[in-house]
């Protein structure tokens, strides 16, 4: 059990990490991982300057994040505000 708690810390670490580096402001997004499925909880905002951007940002986020190892799936439960 101890080993699965420290893969769901390890991966809630790279999840960050790849949120860090796409033009969206995680600030109210809640982020859990459970045997490889990460999920998305809160709200997410468009940084200025890249509104228009919306879909190609939240696919390249996603698509980031299912190449990272151990993650076998995505539920974004996220509401977009402006």
């Amino acid at each position: 059990m101890a080993h699965s708690k420290e893969a769901a810390k390890e991966q809630n670490r790279e999840v960050r990490a790849v949120m860090a580096r796409h033009s969206l402001d995680f600030g109210q997004v809640t982020v859990t991982v459970t045997h490889g499925v990460v999920y998305l909880y809160g709200r997410v905002r468009m940084l200025r300057g890249y509104e228009a951007q919306y879909g190609e940002i939240r696919a390249s986020f996603l698509k980031a994040l299912r190449a990272k190892s151990g993650i076998r799936e995505v539920v974004e439960q996220w509401q977009v505000i402006e």
